[in-house]
């Protein structure tokens, strides 16, 4: 996945005769779940969380760029699946690795812009959280894979962003991802799609 991303990084920016600029950034955030249970929704509340990672930006037109990159990312939601159940909470982790389009509304580079596109997510680990009837916290490892009755391992998501650029270097941006596949494996289980809120703030220092 990663030579792919390169490699995608490389073509354009020999045929935009452009350079590839690195940033780091990081924010906090606000989860959720669409949660449906034999077609009827449950609801969710949310958990909160955080992401860092490396974004490359590749202008090719004046003021649109391809915007790729590798993050960190918490998120999570908590549920209460039946009437009288103990509320849970679940904390997924993730590699997440963007392919957005980035519109530059004024200078190339500086001032307001927006993204969208959408990105994979690589499940890393996940906990499942509640409290025992002996009012202990008992704390379960969620599994992530391709098989069995477990949360998938991928996530995917359409992202929107609106943020400045500040200065060419520094910038922050408000970010939503709307989850389009159900990470959960279990076909007889319920269908759940993440809910992501963000406010990040990141550095460009090439």
């Amino acid at each position: 996945m990663k030579l792919i991303v390169l490699s995608a990084l490389l073509c354009i920016s020999m045929h935009a005769g452009a350079q590839v600029h690195y940033a780091f950034k990081a924010g906090a955030q606000l989860s959720a779940a669409n949660y449906k249970r034999d077609g009827k929704k449950i609801s969710t509340s949310s958990i909160p969380g955080f992401n860092a990672g490396i974004l490359a930006k590749v202008y090719f037109d004046d003021r649109v760029a391809f915007v790729t990159g590798l993050s960190y990312n918490s998120q999570g939601y908590k549920v209460n699946t039946l009437p009288g159940d103990t509320l849970k909470t679940y904390r997924l982790n993730y590699a997440d690795i963007p392919v957005m389009i980035q519109f530059d509304f004024q200078k190339r580079g500086e001032g307001l812009y927006c993204r969208v596109g959408p990105t994979l997510g690589i499940g890393i680990s996940g906990k499942e959280i509640y409290t025992g009837m002996n009012g202990q916290q008992i704390r379960n490892k969620a599994i992530l894979s391709v098989t069995g009755n477990h949360f998938g391992l991928f996530d995917a998501s359409m992202n929107a962003a609106l943020g400045c650029s500040f200065t060419k270097n520094f910038f922050a941006e408000v970010l939503y991802a709307y989850g389009i596949g159900n990470i959960n494996n279990d076909p007889d289980g319920p269908n759940i799609k993440t809910r992501v809120a963000s406010i990040n703030v990141g550095y460009f220092f090439r």
